[in-house]
C-alpha cells in the first residue's frame, strides 16, 4: 500500500444554514460529494470566515482574487498581515488595488486579549453591524481569525447580527487551508 500526497489546497467549508431554534437546517439544492468544492458566492451577501493561521501569502491573495471581498474585518488581537501578504506595506497595497475596505476592528475596539470581556463576539457584532448599517459599500464579507474558538463563537452570533444589513440571503461559509491525504 502506497501513500500518496496530494498538494496542498483551499477547502471551503460551508456552514449548515440554522433554523429559528438554533438546530442545524438540511441544506436543499447543495448535494456536493465529499471534498467537491463550490464557489457559488461572489454575491454582495456572502460572509468567509478565514482561519488566517492556516494559510500563507499566496492562498489569501487567491481568496481575494477568488471571493473578490469589498470588507475584511480583521478579527484578531495582534493583527500582523506579514503573515498574509510580503508585508504590512504589500497587504494594503493588495486591499487598495482590490478596492477593499479593511477594518482592524479589535484595534478600532481597543480589545488587546482575547481573555477580556469585550472579545466576546455578542460585544463586537454590534460594532461591524454599525459600521455596515452607515455604509453605502457592500459585500462579500471576509472576517480573518487566528482563534479557532473566536471563529466559532462568531460562527453562532454573526449571521443573526449581520442578516439585517446584508441580506436574508446572507451565506456564511469558512475557508481554511487543509492537507489532503489519499
Amino acid at each position: 500500500m502506497t501513500h500518496q500526497e496530494n498538494p496542498s489546497h483551499l477547502r471551503l467549508v460551508v456552514a449548515r444554514p440554522r433554523t429559528p431554534n438554533g438546530a442545524d437546517a438540511v441544506s436543499k439544492g447543495r448535494n456536493l460529494p465529499e471534498g467537491q468544492l463550490a464557489f457559488p458566492f461572489p454575491e454582495a451577501s456572502a460572509v468567509f470566515f478565514v482561519f488566517v493561521d492556516s494559510i500563507g501569502s499566496n492562498e489569501f491573495a487567491q481568496i481575494v482574487g477568488d471571493y473578490t471581498p469589498r470588507w475584511i474585518f480583521d478579527v484578531r488581537t495582534v493583527p500582523r498581515l506579514d503573515t498574509i501578504a510580503a508585508s504590512r506595506i504589500s497587504a494594503f497595497k493588495l486591499f487598495e488595488k482590490s478596492k477593499i475596505n479593511y477594518v482592524d476592528l479589535f484595534g478600532r475596539l481597543g480589545i488587546k486579549s482575547y481573555r477580556s470581556v469585550e472579545s466576546n463576539p455578542a460585544l463586537w457584532a454590534s460594532a461591524v453591524f454599525d459600521l455596515l448599517e452607515k455604509s453605502e459599500r457592500k459585500g462579500p464579507y471576509l472576517f480573518l481569525f487566528d482563534d479557532e474558538q473566536m471563529m466559532r463563537c462568531a460562527d453562532n452570533v454573526l449571521p443573526e447580527i449581520m442578516e439585517p444589513v446584508v441580506g436574508k440571503s446572507a451565506s456564511f461559509a469558512r475557508i481554511r487551508h487543509t492537507m489532503v491525504h489519499a
